[in-house]
């Protein structure tokens, strides 16, 4: 489910205590829910991106893959904070928390206010299995002293058909990272790479819509113009608009599942995957969100209960995902890799 797939599974196994992912629209909160994990990714800003090669400097966010909440919230004590190195990071400065385990309470479920975001729920291609479980989460969080709103109003059709929701920006992100590692650099084009042949056939389409445009250009300078996240009028007015909507229905939270299908069969990957919730909101908006296991459709196929935040309220996050966790116990080990 993303390309950090290959460390949850490791850390699903036991083959590690924790993980790190980098999530550019989903690779830490997908791989975590299709491997009953906990997976976090961070306001931007919040935790440094330095070092992680980009698809999308202004959407990367770098984090946490765990077993459980208490395991994330001390990675997460770490990953998190000012760093000269990532420039985004200074809009972050002085947001972290000294320590996030703080947070985890078993009670922290009683008297908040969670909105369902029902347009991620029930569409189309949704598997009832997930729905199933997800309605049972809706109970559970209820049963846990939450207070449920359900539907949320709030267009995300709207938010999403902003402009410059995306912009074309990997070449140039690649050429700062390898600008970066100086004489180290094994190459310093990324599209030097069509020149080698050392690429998969699915890559060769995406890598040739940047020829002809120059790779030392900043996306904000390129015609047409791209801006950076703060800069993004379009990215900005949705975090304002969603962050407006939650302080009118004065929720706290909202709540969505990870992935509104089971994980793909791996020799069916292109007719079955689908399903993908987490490239919707947090992504564009900056916002932070966390996929905590919710329980398993058809047997053993893991599902993520998401929880996204108003900015800097990863406290919040862990506080909600942990008292969820410890009130329902949904993780189990795969078969045939007992916890050690």
């Amino acid at each position: 489910a993303g390309s950090s797939g290959g460390t949850a599974s490791g850390v699903a196994a036991s083959f590690g205590v924790a993980g790190l992912g980098s999530d550019t629209g989903n690779s830490i909160r997908g791989p975590a829910s299709h491997l009953a994990l906990v997976g976090i990714r961070s306001t931007i800003g919040l935790t440094s991106r330095d070092g992680v090669i980009p698809l999308s400097f202004d959407r990367d966010i770098a984090g946490p893959m765990a077993r459980t909440v208490e395991d994330a919230a001390r990675i997460f004590n770490v990953v998190a904070g000012y760093d000269p190195a990532d420039p985004y990071t200074e809009a972050g400065r002085g947001r972290k928390e000294a320590d996030y385990t703080v947070a985890l309470d078993v009670d922290g479920l009683r008297g908040t206010r969670l909105a369902v975001m029902r347009d991620l729920v029930n569409t189309e291609d949704a598997d009832s299995a997930v729905v199933r479980v997800f309605e049972q989460a809706l109970a559970d969080l209820a049963r846990l002293g939450a207070e449920i709103v359900d539907p949320f109003e709030f267009d995300l059709q709207e938010q999403r058909s902003r402009p410059n929701m995306g912009c074309r920006r990997f070449r140039y992100d690649m050429h700062v990272y390898l600008e970066s590692l100086g004489e180290n650099a094994p190459i310093h084009d990324v599209l030097e790479v069509l020149e080698t042949g050392q690429y998969s056939d699915y890559a060769e389409s995406s890598l040739r819509r940047y020829e002809g445009m120059p790779q030392d250009v900043h996306p904000a300078d390129a015609d047409p113009p791209c801006p950076d996240y703060l800069e993004n009028e379009g990215r900005q007015a949705y975090l304002s608009a969603l962050v407006a909507a939650m302080d009118a229905a004065q929720v706290d939270a909202v709540i969505y599942p990870t992935w509104r299908n089971p994980p793909a069969h791996l020799d069916r990957g292109d007719e079955e995957y689908r399903g993908d919730n987490s490239q919707v909101v947090a992504p564009a908006t900056g916002m932070p969100a966390i996929t905590v296991p919710m329980g398993f459709t058809y047997g053993s196929l893991p599902a993520g209960l998401q929880i996204l935040a108003r900015p800097y309220d990863e406290l919040l996050l862990f506080r909600l995902a942990y008292a969820y966790e410890q009130g329902t116990q949904h993780r189990v080990p795969p078969e045939g890799f007992p916890a050690l």
